[in-house]
């Protein structure tokens, strides 16, 4: 007989995503506001100048950390903008964010352990503070403080157990923005309990209104472990091209797990990576912009449906929208949704149980598609 799987995987738990995903597969003209993936295409100057890399030769193996002309295109990006001071030894070329989370997790963490995560949450966290045999410990954030997490409730959380706390600001799925004064507050306790900080920072650009990114990197740099991503940023996600900034311990421990996982991502990706980088004024604001409208009308024209709850985001490229007042629950109205007008979301207690009673609605659709959905909603009948 064939030896069991491993215990995390001998009995998942429900992936509601995967049950919608299911449903969603055998329908046609599908309006699909579920995926995280911006629609719009990888500037051309970008994709060019990695073909051009190509041909020049980068299509080996780069050194384990990195294309040095990547990493200093991210040390410069970041000491620049954020006023931190990492050098060579701070930074990792990884295959996206998740892929550096889970190399730094694997970094510090022993079997038993316990990593903090604010509710809603993205999904992969979980898994990846498993399989080191750790265990997530998840505390509810709430509308009524724009899902930010309140010092009082991370250390409320704490045991002898817990090395660290995961940030995701902005967010997925709220769309929430970590002001300094939250931010503040959890570098205190982190200290008063000698924890790390994880920064899930995907999203810094995407910021709106008076709202204003705040790294947590430059309040506790001897602590904090930064997962960064140009999948976002750029509208990049199959280039699958990230980085890792941490203090000098945990990027080579994270290197030397990382020699049997991944060695090194793609030669031409962190070319690419390093050539968007150097002109992010060229690029970034126009897919910000962008956002910014996509989000603004999906919050206005939302808010007049009755039965909708909307708080505008803050940041991030998602809004995420209370439907309680319909009367159902959140993965009943998705399915409901997706049956009467074809429109795919998320139920929000697929990223937690604090986001139950709500669904998450990326805006990577165009504004014309992104109206036949606003259509779709008013007409929705209960």
């Amino acid at each position: 007989m064939v030896k069991p799987l491993a215990k995390l995987f001998q009995a998942p738990e429900k992936n509601i995503l995967a049950d919608i995903g299911k449903t969603a597969a055998n329908m046609q003209n599908i309006i699909d506001l579920s995926i995280g993936d911006p629609d719009q295409r990888t500037a051309l100057p970008i994709i060019e100048q990695a073909y051009q890399d190509m041909k020049a030769g980068y299509t080996h193996y780069t050194a384990s950390a990195g294309d040095p002309g990547f990493l200093q295109a991210i040390l410069a990006t970041h000491n620049t903008r954020f006023h931190t001071h990492y050098d060579l030894t701070n930074v990792r070329a990884t295959a996206g964010a998740s892929h550096a989370m889970f190399i730094a997790l694997g970094a510090i963490l022993d079997p038993g352990d316990e990593v903090i995560i604010h509710e809603p949450y993205f999904t992969s966290y979980k898994v990846e503070i498993q399989a080191f045999g750790a265990k997530p410990v998840f505390v509810k954030t709430t509308a009524d403080h724009q899902f930010q997490l309140q010092a009082a409730d991370l250390e409320a959380a704490i045991t002898p157990k817990t090395k660290a706390v995961i940030i995701n600001s902005p967010n997925n799925p709220t769309g929430a923005v970590f002001s300094k004064s939250t931010l503040t507050a959890i570098v205190a306790v982190a200290q008063k309990y000698d924890l790390y900080l994880f920064a899930d920072e995907v999203y810094w650009p995407y910021v709106y209104g008076d709202n204003e990114f705040v790294p947590l990197e430059a309040l506790a740099p001897e602590r904090t472990i930064v997962t960064g991503s140009l999948s976002k940023v750029f509208a990049m996600t199959g280039f699958r091209i990230g980085y890792l900034l941490a203090p000098e311990k945990i990027n080579d421990a994270a290197g030397l797990l990382n020699e049997g996982v991944a060695y090194t991502p793609s030669a031409p990706g962190q070319r690419a990576g390093k050539f968007a980088l150097e002109h992010l004024a060229d690029f970034m604001p126009t897919l910000r912009d962008d956002f910014k409208k996509r989000l603004t009308y999906l919050a206005t024209e939302l808010a007049k449906v009755p039965y909708l709850k909307v708080m505008p985001a803050a940041g991030s490229i998602y809004l995420f929208v209370d439907i309680r007042q319909s009367g159902m629950d959140d993965v009943a109205f998705s399915d409901y949704l997706l049956k009467q007008k074809q429109v795919l979301v998320i139920p929000g207690r697929a990223f937690g149980d604090s986001g139950k009673g709500f669904i998450r609605i990326a805006a990577t659709q165009d504004m014309a598609t992104l109206a036949l959905a606003v259509k779709a909603f008013q007409e929705l009948k209960f």
